[in-house]
């Protein structure tokens, strides 16, 4: 099959990506210290955040999902913020047709071909690898019970900093600035995978303000 995109475009997309990770470090050059997110890097290790009442929320099962797809399935992925991003792909073993948006692209950039080749367009989630890595076995993630969920037999979860301990309250306050947080839910597949996630962060600075605020989803939604 032959792609829809050259080489140079492929390139483009790829500087685009660093792009947009330097941006995020640069953009919060007055926030709490955090890790930084990525909008790309198939190789990435994503920390997996782990309840001990259910599976893991592992953000490397989505990846490895999306560059060898194991079933046909459509996939979304939104950050909305001041480095805002947006994908939307139909996902087969074979083929992935696709498109992105951000604020560097604001008009639909389409891409087709096998998912060994095209996927690292679909790598956005690597933005909440900081996220899940804070909330990292802490009481922020309770387990909400199994649900069915786009198709999938799941685990609910919701995830709010507010039920930190004293502890955790402290290492929130570092990550988020005081007042700053991290809430909403999440849907995993016994394997970890997140078909559904909806989250909001807000990250605020050493005097308490709000310097930052992104509203997260993402969608894995089974083919029947």
């Amino acid at each position: 099959m032959m792609l829809c995109r050259s080489t140079k475009t492929v390139r483009v997309q790829e500087l685009i990506a660093v792009m947009m990770a330097l941006g995020s470090l640069l953009g919060c050059n007055s926030a709490p210290s955090k890790p930084v997110n990525t909008a790309s890097g198939a190789a990435q290790t994503v920390v997996a955040a782990t309840n001990s009442a259910g599976p893991d929320i592992d953000l490397n099962c989505v990846a490895q999902h999306i560059q060898s797809p194991p079933e046909s399935f459509h996939y979304s992925f939104s950050d909305v913020s001041d480095n805002a991003w947006e994908e939307d792909a139909e996902i087969t073993p074979q083929n992935i047709d696709g498109r992105f948006v951000n604020k560097f692209l604001p008009n639909p950039q389409e891409f087709h071909g096998p998912p060994k080749q095209v996927s690292s367009n679909l790598m956005a989630i690597g933005r909440m690898a900081s996220i899940f890595s804070t909330v990292h076995t802490t009481s922020a993630v309770v387990n909400q019970g199994r649900e069915q969920k786009n198709g999938y037999d799941t685990v609910k979860y919701s995830i709010d900093t507010a039920r930190g301990n004293s502890t955790e309250q402290r290492l929130f306050k570092t990550v988020f600035g005081p007042g700053g947080f991290e809430k909403g839910y999440v849907w995993v597949t016994s394997q970890g995978c997140p078909v559904q996630i909806t989250l909001d962060e807000e990250i605020h600075g050493k005097d308490g303000n709000s310097i930052g605020k992104a509203h997260y989803e993402e969608a894995m939604i089974r083919k029947q």
